[in-house]
């Protein structure tokens, strides 16, 4: 019979096994358990099912920009123009010293 620490530690090196973070004792334990523990197994499969569920998907999908292309560049020109300038200014200022 297993006992119930046993499990609660393996289960704890689920991700770390699953994202091969894992050291080779901790994954031969764990490969060990899951062979004696069909309750551990299982929720280790799930576990895995998940990872790679989420590894198939994007977490983070870029929104469209709110503003129209042209738009976008005339603002990011305007931008950079008033960086130059701003730089500009402050070199003046330093020289003038």
């Amino acid at each position: 019979m297993v006992g119930r620490q046993e499990c609660e530690r393996v289960r704890e090196l689920f991700t770390a096994e699953i994202d091969r973070e894992a050291s080779e004792i901790e994954e031969a334990a764990i490969r060990r358990h899951l062979r004696s523990c069909a309750e551990c197994a299982e929720a280790y499969d799930a576990h895995r099912a998940v990872a790679r569920g989420l590894a198939q998907h994007p977490l983070v999908r870029p929104r469209a920009h709110p503003l129209p292309p042209l738009v976008r560049f005339r603002s990011q020109a305007f931008a950079l123009v008033a960086l130059a300038a701003a730089a500009v200014g402050v070199v003046v200022v330093l020289l003038a010293r």
